[in-house]
């Protein structure tokens, strides 16, 4: 039972992608005003699926942002010259790894598009 649910699962986000693509083929083609608007719900829509590729598939990505944040918490406490309680460090932390969150959704979601498109995004 888990098998058949997962490859309908699969089914249904290939179905995504695929329109997804499609729709970046289409703002390539075209030049409408409404192409901002198109490219904001793609960008989204890719952003969603590099978070869930992030959360269920990569565990060691995450670990490794974990690790690289503690140290650069600790580099932030030598450079400063300043200690940070727990709470402190704790927090800086988890900024530094929220941040690398998004930058790996926004990295995955502009590659999944120049790959579609085989046209460089500069933001």
């Amino acid at each position: 039972m888990m098998g058949a649910e997962r490859e309908k699962r699969d089914q249904k986000e290939q179905k995504k992608e695929k329109n997804a693509n499609i729709n970046v083929a289409n703002i390539a083609n075209t030049g409408h005003a409404n192409t901002v608007h198109n490219y904001d719900k793609i960008i989204r829509e890719y952003l969603k699926q590099g978070r869930e590729k992030l959360f269920k598939e990569l565990n060691g990505t995450r670990e490794a942002i974990r690790l690289i944040a503690k140290e650069k918490t600790k580099d932030f406490m030598l450079v400063t010259d300043r200690g940070l309680d727990k709470d402190e460090r704790n927090y800086l932390a988890e900024l530094i790894v929220s941040s690398m969150y998004q930058t790996f959704c926004y990295g995955y979601s502009i590659g999944k598009i120049e790959g579609s498109t085989n046209e460089k995004i500069y933001l």
